[in-house]
């Protein structure tokens, strides 16, 4: 076939005619399943139907591959989408609970949603979510992104289809509580992960197979085979070979890679301070994150991974900090704080008692209490959260960690406020924050 000649359906039919079979069996080789070829085969061949704009290739079967490992990978996320949406409706109280039919609607709704989000760019999404989310005023959001009021609008103008979409999951759902619509909005930004942890997982399945897809997606494996880590409320000390101590919050996982050119740790998930030691030859120290990266320059800092960015914090010394794309690099000094992610490098407030966990506290002052149980949550076996009518209570104190049980005694006393754990019938257990009754 021409090069760049636009398929026609003669074209389809002749492919699938002619490599139907190659593909399905070059599918089973890799995800050792013959139902899952024969599905993500026929799937295939049905893109290439549904697109107007697919052109032909002087290598189908090369070409017919790459349309698999697209299918493939956007079945991925969907399965991704769909059990962030299962395990929300699992947390709802029987009341709440939405019909087979509303359950329907709700997930095509969220896949509607997903689907405009992922055609976003990357400011525009963040812009959209600072105003869907965290409902901050344009100038807010100005503010924090550095970039113009003009801006703002235009971004949330070029998000206007996933602006409907979102009102329209609030609108047909308005009977599920508050906080479930912002839990499946951030599970579609979860699902839309950057591109190039896209094409590794992609690369992990077509080489071990369906099997170690299905594991993958129910399990935090990398920080299971992780160098060092930490379980839920649990804080470890580490001295490397070069002298560095390494300390890792709650829930936190590196690897460690030092070679004769270089000193390298890779954080994986959670929380890690880094005091760096002098080391004999002299080489860089880095610290990777899916972000972007950090270069020490002999200092004492902190680094954390969030759902969409990670941030860094510098207490001594000097950090310089890389965006994922390269593009953009700030030097951060004692006091100084970023955050980074697709987008760049964004300079913002060192957190006063940021690094409180090093000595197993947590300070607040005049905190929302829903930020204090997000932050506090991080260090509890169960999910904490608090009716949308009390998040904008305000906290102050100083906490010891060791005991998640007593801090929620201690505000709930300060607060008027009581305790509702619910467990389900797997023995997964919630525990809510309500207003006590007078």
């Amino acid at each position: 076939m021409p090069l760049a000649k636009p398929l026609q359906r003669q074209d389809i039919a002749t492919l699938y005619a002619d490599h139907h079979g190659w593909l399905q069996g070059w599918l089973r080789k890799k995800l050792g399943s013959t139902a899952c070829a024969a599905d993500v085969a026929q799937d295939t061949f049905m893109r290439l139907l549904d697109r107007e704009d697919a052109v032909a290739a002087r290598e189908p079967r090369a070409f017919l591959a790459t349309v698999a490992q697209r299918v493939l990978f956007n079945h991925y996320r969907r399965q991704k989408l769909e059990q962030a949406y299962l395990d929300v409706l699992a947390q709802l109280p029987p009341l709440h609970a939405p019909s087979p039919e509303d359950r329907a609607l709700l997930l095509a709704t969220v896949f509607e949603l997903d689907r405009m989000l992922d055609g976003l760019p990357p400011p525009v999404k963040r812009a959209f979510l600072l105003r869907q989310l965290d409902e901050l005023p344009q100038e807010d959001i100005a503010r924090q992104l550095g970039i113009s009021l003009a801006t703002v609008k235009r971004h949330l103008q070029r998000a206007g289809s996933a602006t409907q979409a979102w009102q329209q999951l609030q609108t047909q759902h308005e009977h599920l509580p508050s906080a479930v619509h912002a839990t499946l909005l951030r599970a579609c930004v979860q699902a839309n992960a950057p591109r190039r942890h896209a094409v590794k997982t992609l690369a992990l399945l077509l080489a071990c197979g369906a099997s170690l897809y299905a594991f993958e997606r129910r399990s935090p494996w990398r920080g299971w085979m992780a160098d060092y880590r930490t379980a839920v409320n649990q804080r470890r000390v580490v001295t490397l070979d070069d002298g560095t101590q390494l300390t890792l919050n709650t829930n936190s996982a590196v690897n460690i890679a030092y070679d004769g050119a270089q000193r390298r740790i890779e954080l994986l998930a959670g929380e890690i301070f880094i005091a760096t030691g002098k080391d004999a030859v002299q080489r860089p120290f880095f610290v990777g994150t899916p972000h972007g990266s950090l270069q020490a320059l002999g200092t004492r800092f902190t680094v954390r991974l969030h759902e969409q960015y990670a941030s860094a914090g510098v207490l001594e010394g000097a950090v310089a900090v890389l965006a994922d794309d390269g593009a953009q690099r700030m030097v951060l000094r004692p006091g100084e704080g970023a955050h980074f992610d697709g987008t760049g490098v964004h300079r913002q407030a060192l957190a006063p008692y940021g690094g409180a966990w090093l000595n197993g506290m947590l300070v607040a002052r005049d905190m929302r209490l829903a930020d204090f149980l997000a932050e506090l949550s991080r260090y509890s076996d169960h999910p904490l959260s608090c009716a949308p009518a009390i998040a904008g209570l305000r906290v102050s104190g100083s906490y010891p960690l060791a005991d998640v049980d007593a801090i929620l005694d201690a505000v709930g006393a300060s607060l008027q406020l009581r305790r509702h754990t619910v467990t389900r019938f797997w023995g997964h257990q919630v525990v809510r924050i309500e207003l006590a009754a007078r």
